[in-house]
């Protein structure tokens, strides 16, 4: 995509300016923009404290309004207000992928409907949150090899497990959402573009071919967030790539999932703002009634990722041994869970009757103090 010299002079100053206001514990400043989000980002900022800067404000909200500030930049130039400016470090960790997402498909082709074989998609889907580019500073992130067969040594790190729970949920089909529609749905909130939205497709997929779904509806973002997360364009970029594919392996995958979307068994959920907002989600059914009531629907609702996790329960101190439900503080639209792979000092729902209780997180931080940065430990929780 060429782009105007004008434009990107004004973007690259604009940049440089924020980068200076962030090194110098700058106030948060109101939101320049003609977006459908503006008035709730501005009547935030115009709630928080009279001293609010990137410092000394939550970190959650801090790291939020600066990309809802980088967008912001964007949005001001005649000819970048539709670009993605992440776009090409997505689609190059897609095409990173291409052995392993071959792997992946011949190994879980016609999967049946078993607690095993859900569980063990449940953790591919998973464990392909490690390729966050986010994380990696924008640095590209391979996909774990051979992931199929990592799986069960992968176990271990799993701190806590619910995914035979979730199995079971979906096979039996809540009275409450028998009574709301009459279409089964599945929502996955999504994180990862690239690899992890990859594994997304492949777990819808098995999801419908299983009948635990009828429809998968897939929850993006509505602008370049944290550097890698999906938006709806990575999706059709996706199909694109592996529609077009010389792998026949991937090209056939491609047309499969194409002709999900086409037929409305999969779909891209109604575009909503609330996910780029700095708000939790306890605060949905207040901020946006409408997005709280649609996801009430569902059948199951599986929050993808760290970011969506901390927007979860908030960017608090909570006790590892805290209930999730608790630290959910309200939020609880329909059955739920979340698949994430720990990159940050958050956790709760560690059971203290479980071998997995609090004293292994006590243990870990005495042999590994940067073991919530990694990547490398997880929790699959459920909230009925």
């Amino acid at each position: 995509m060429s782009l105007p010299s004008a434009d990107i002079s004004f973007g690259l100053e604009s940049i440089e300016k924020l980068k200076t206001q962030v090194e110098n514990n700058g106030r948060l400043e109101k939101i320049a923009s003609k977006a459908p989000d503006v008035d709730i980002w501005n009547n935030f900022i115009a709630n928080l404290p009279e001293n609010a800067s990137f410092f000394n404000i939550c970190w959650l909200y801090a790291e939020c309004y600066l990309y809802r500030r980088i967008y912001s930049v964007f949005e001001a130039t005649n000819t970048m207000a539709q670009y993605d400016y992440f776009g090409p470090q997505k689609m190059k960790a897609l095409q990173m992928s291409d052995h392993v997402m071959e792997e992946l498909i011949q190994t879980t082709d016609n999967c049946e409907n078993t607690c095993e074989t859900f569980c063990h998609m449940l953790k591919l889907n998973l464990w392909g949150n490690k390729c966050d580019l986010s994380l990696s500073s924008g640095k590209d992130v391979k996909p774990l090899e051979n992931l199929s067969q990592l799986i069960v040594s992968l176990n271990t790190n799993i701190l806590v497990d619910d995914s035979a729970a979730i199995w079971n949920c979906l096979n039996q089909q809540p009275a409450q959402q028998q009574q709301v529609a009459d279409t089964k749905y599945v929502d996955l909130i999504c994180d990862n573009a690239g690899f992890e939205l990859f594994t997304d497709l492949l777990l819808g997929q098995y999801l419908l071919q299983n009948a635990l779904a009828k429809v998968v509806r897939y929850h993006v973002k509505a602008m370049p967030w944290f550097v890698s997360d999906t938006m709806a364009q990575d999706i059709h970029k996706t199909l694109k790539y592996l529609e077009g594919h010389k792998s026949h392996v991937l090209r056939d995958f491609g047309k499969r999932c194409s002709k999900y979307f086409e037929e409305g068994a999969f779909q891209i959920a109604e575009e909503s703002y609330f996910w780029t907002t700095p708000y939790e989600f306890y605060r949905m059914s207040e901020i946006n009634p409408k997005l709280y009531k649609d996801l009430s629907t569902s059948s199951l609702l599986v929050f993808k990722g760290d970011l969506n996790y901390r927007k979860l329960l908030g960017d608090f101190n909570w006790n590892f041994s805290d209930d999730f439900r608790k630290c959910l503080r309200g939020f609880n639209p329909t059955t739920l869970c979340t698949l994430r792979t720990i990159k940050g000092d958050l956790l709760c729902g560690l059971k203290p009757e479980s071998v997995k209780c609090p004293d292994l997180a006590r243990q870990l931080s005495e042999s590994k103090n940067d073991w919530m940065f990694t990547g490398n430990y997880a929790v699959i929780q459920l909230l009925l």
